[in-house]
């Protein structure tokens, strides 16, 4: 199992665990496939993660992730949670916050254009 991104979750893709909002209130239920009327309520109610089936810690990488220099998003990994050190990685929008700004500090070092 492995909390993904919501921008990386598909249709037909089976959740592992119930994706609640941020009030505690349960949305969808642990077993269902994921449908795109089920994205679209996520995030209309501010869900930016969901855990699905048969997705392991390395799947849950982004793709833009997979166009960059591992050495680099490891150095920007760094550079992150100095920026992020006095915050609550474990709130849902902050971390994904710090996913993201690892993600433009690598692309930043890489010269890419955006992911």
């Amino acid at each position: 199992m492995g909390k993904m991104s919501l921008e990386d979750v598909q249709p037909g893709m089976i959740l592992a665990g119930e994706v609640k909002e941020r009030g505690g209130c349960v949305l969808l239920s642990a077993g269902v496939e994921i449908t795109e009327k089920h994205l679209d309520i996520f995030r209309k109610w501010g869900v930016s993660e969901a855990d699905i089936q048969g997705v392991s810690k390395q799947d849950v990488i982004p793709l833009a992730s997979l166009q960059l220099d591992p050495a680099l998003l490891q150095q920007a990994e760094v550079q992150a949670q100095e920026l992020f050190r006095h915050t609550d990685l474990q709130h849902l929008a902050v971390r994904e916050l710090f996913r993201l700004s690892i993600l433009r500090l690598a692309q930043d070092k890489s010269g890419a254009q955006d992911l």
